[in-house]
């Protein structure tokens, strides 16, 4: 079954880019705390969860606001 692209919300838009922008975030900071950085094994699961939550809601809120326009 295809998904039908037409029947997206604008918030349903908002919150699916919201979610690539929080993961390319995420993953940019396990790269950084891993590689770069050299912390702890615990540090490197715990800051990329972080980024992705601090990342998410900012990002979502101002999308939804700008495509509902």
């Amino acid at each position: 079954m295809l998904m039908d692209l037409e029947s997206w919300t604008p918030s349903d838009k908002a919150r699916r880019i919201a979610i690539a922008v929080a993961i390319q975030f995420a993953v940019f900071v396990f790269v950084l705390v891993w590689i770069a950085l050299a912390w702890p094994w615990y540090a490197i699961v715990l800051a990329p969860l972080v980024a992705y939550v601090l990342a998410f809601y900012p990002v979502f809120g101002v999308l939804k606001k700008l495509i509902r326009r």
